[in-house]
């Protein structure tokens, strides 16, 4: 039976070959068969060397592989009809290589195994290795043992660029290879410096971690310019999305943009606690832009030890960012942290519901907090803390030497926010060390003016700065509404 069905599938492509001229693109249709008789269709067809575009149609039907499958020409597409499904037998020899550039999967339904690969970088969906222009567009991931789409950098240190990953759905993964790992839904990284990452669209993309995963999407390496835009991430233990630096060496991550995401139910769940919970955490993310997201329901069984930034959206060591319109409304511990995060901005957000403050800032300067609203927040609203960066352990963590042996605390413009609380609306403090007045770090030149307060509590000192260099912080023009009926 086997062998009536390879000659069908030979001559098919033969056909396909004969009525193309010399630059048109070679069709090839492909067709179940029988267990492993699949991957040896795939691998013959995808070994075709005619250097000119190749396109497979994946035919209705149900495909059995038990190991990867590489894309091994450039100029390679991979369409799937409706009812086209794709199953990989085992946990770590699983999925579609690609490191050609221009090459494309559409439409596939890919499923795993629903065993936990061992291994972090292997039981993937699809690996892009060092590839451009490649496309991942509409596909669906179930049960798959790895990450459902992994990009790499190749061996010889060249990134991923100019991708599209869109409209793809993913759900009921299996990956749980640790405890406090990374395993994510979508992941562009992991190891290695020396490569880029860059001009990658991350989109449309629907992730349901199913509480087994860290991260929906992850980009953890070296990049620049890419977007994260229109994805719904859900039911993830660590992060909704995140960028990091890996192995930080500092400024090789810029310009990323996370934008009009969808983002619930981040944390642990269970008796399981848990330091991290963010809905979007960027670490070393210089020229970020955060923008028009909703995060709801995050930092679910928080250990609240703040060993990292505790925010609904938390972006740390990350200067000149821009946090913009976005929604957070449930969050168990902070709505937004920022730490270290110089002459960045955080305009027109919606805080609501939120366990401790509003936003938190630590050890920054030169930063604008325009036109937000705070509704229903546990603690004070604004809250800052800050200390000199001479400080031994903050030096430690500076790249640039701008930001190292300064005061911190100065320059913030807090104008135009809402308030509607009866606890206390802004908190800055300074640090003084006796045993060392060289770290003295005293507060100045911050205003907080035309902000809208809402309170049935009348009390005194709802805007304090503690540890200030006298005259130099300004408290004017602000409207004071007394909520008490």
């Amino acid at each position: 039976m086997y062998t009536k069905l390879r000659y069908i599938f030979i001559l098919i492509g033969l056909i396909s070959i004969a009525n193309v001229s010399a630059h048109d693109t070679i069709t090839v249709y492909v067709k179940p068969q029988k267990n492993i008789a699949d991957i040896k269709t795939f691998n013959k067809v995808l070994s075709q060397t005619n250097n000119k575009p190749l396109k497979i149609i994946v035919s209705k039907g149900i495909y059995t592989f038990d190991s990867s499958i590489e894309v091994k020409n450039p100029n390679t597409h991979i369409i799937c009809e409706d009812g086209a499904v794709l199953n990989f037998k085992n946990n770590l020899e699983s999925g579609f290589i690609i490191n050609r550039d221009n090459c494309s999967i559409h439409n596939a339904t890919i499923n795993g195994n629903g065993k936990s690969s061992t291994n972090f970088y292997q039981g993937f969906g699809v690996l892009i290795s060092g590839a451009q222009n490649t496309h991942i567009i509409n596909c669906r991931f179930t049960n798959i043992s790895g990450h459902a789409i992994l990009l790499m950098p190749s061996r010889s240190n060249v990134g991923c660029r100019n991708s599209m990953i869109k409209g793809n759905k993913i759900s009921k993964p299996s990956f749980n290879f640790s405890k406090t790992g990374d395993e994510a839904a979508i992941l562009l990284g992991y190891a290695g410096n020396y490569y880029s990452h860059d001009n990658n669209i991350i989109s449309n993309n629907e992730i349901d971690g199913g509480q087994i995963l860290k991260i929906g999407i992850g980009f953890i390496g070296h990049g620049n310019d890419n977007i994260f835009e229109f994805n719904t991430v859900k039911n993830t233990k660590a992060y909704g999305i995140v960028t990091y630096e890996y192995q930080i060496v500092g400024n090789t991550m810029k310009r990323n943009i996370i934008r009009n995401n969808d983002i619930s139910n981040i944390g642990e769940i269970g008796d399981n606690k848990t330091v991290k919970g963010m809905g979007i955490y960027l670490m070393t993310s210089v020229h970020a832009i955060i923008e028009n997201n909703k995060v709801y329901n995050v930092l679910l069984n928080s250990d609240k030890s703040e060993t990292l930034g505790a925010g609904a959206i938390s972006v740390s060591l990350s200067p000149f960012c821009t946090v913009n319109n976005n929604n957070i409304d449930v969050s168990y511990m902070y709505g937004i942290v920022s730490d270290y995060s110089f002459n960045s901005s955080f305009t027109n957000n919606k805080i609501s519901n939120v366990r401790k403050s509003g936003m938190y800032f630590i050890n920054m300067n030169d930063v604008v907090v325009s036109g937000n609203s705070f509704t229903n927040i546990g603690e004070v609203s604004i809250k800052g803390y800050f200390e000199n960066t001479s400080l031994p352990y903050i030096k430690e963590q500076l790249r640039d030497e701008i930001y190292k042996n300064i005061n911190t605390g100065n320059n913030f413009k807090i104008t135009g926010n809402t308030f509607n609380t009866d606890k206390q609306v802004l908190l800055f403090t300074g640090n003084l060390y006796k045993d060392n007045p060289k770290w003295n770090n005293k507060i100045k030149n911050n205003i907080f003016e035309k902000n809208k307060i809402s309170r049935e509590n009348k009390s005194q000192n709802i805007v304090d700065f503690k540890l200030a260099i006298p005259n130099t912080n300004i408290i004017r023009k602000n409207r004071l509404i007394n909520t008490k009926k």
